[in-house]
């Protein structure tokens, strides 16, 4: 089992559930977790884990970039995005995610200190309702543009 690791008086560091972002990926890309996992494995100090979520939230963040800009030309396939998306969220859960998950479970059980959820979901319904809004704005805008026609 891996080592037991206190933080601050002996205490264990305060962690998002790493099951829970995890999850909470599936709504809100592994952006969502990766970069959550980052943070906790910043607390558990692996510095090495602490990199490659940021690289997955990087890559994530651009993968949706990219998706959002091309969504408005037919260029690429749909099919093809969402290929993409699942591939990035089942690659980070399996390369990284699950790993977390493991190490938090045998280290702590359910004995470490639970960093509340409040502002992670408040970003992330944030962004997701801002990148509806968006999408509605450009589509409404096109319709203004071309439905005139």
């Amino acid at each position: 089992p891996p080592p037991i690791l206190a933080g601050p008086c002996g205490q264990s560091p305060a962690l998002w559930n790493p099951n829970a972002a995890a999850c909470w990926s599936l709504l809100f890309s592994p952006a969502f977790g990766a970069y959550l996992h980052a943070r906790n494995a910043e607390a558990l100090g692996r510095a090495d884990e602490t990199k490659a979520n940021r690289v997955w939230f990087y890559l994530s963040v651009a993968y949706l970039v990219v998706a959002f800009l091309t969504s408005f030309i037919s260029v690429i396939p749909e099919g093809v995005f969402r290929a993409a998306a699942l591939g990035l969220l089942l690659g980070w859960y399996f390369s990284l995610g699950k790993k977390q998950i493991k190490y938090v479970k045998e280290a702590w059980r359910e004995g470490y200190q639970r960093k509340p959820w409040t502002k992670p979901l408040l970003i992330g319904f944030g962004c997701l309702i801002g990148a509806f809004i968006v999408l509605y704005a450009v589509a409404f805008a096109e319709e203004l543009r071309f439905g005139s026609q």
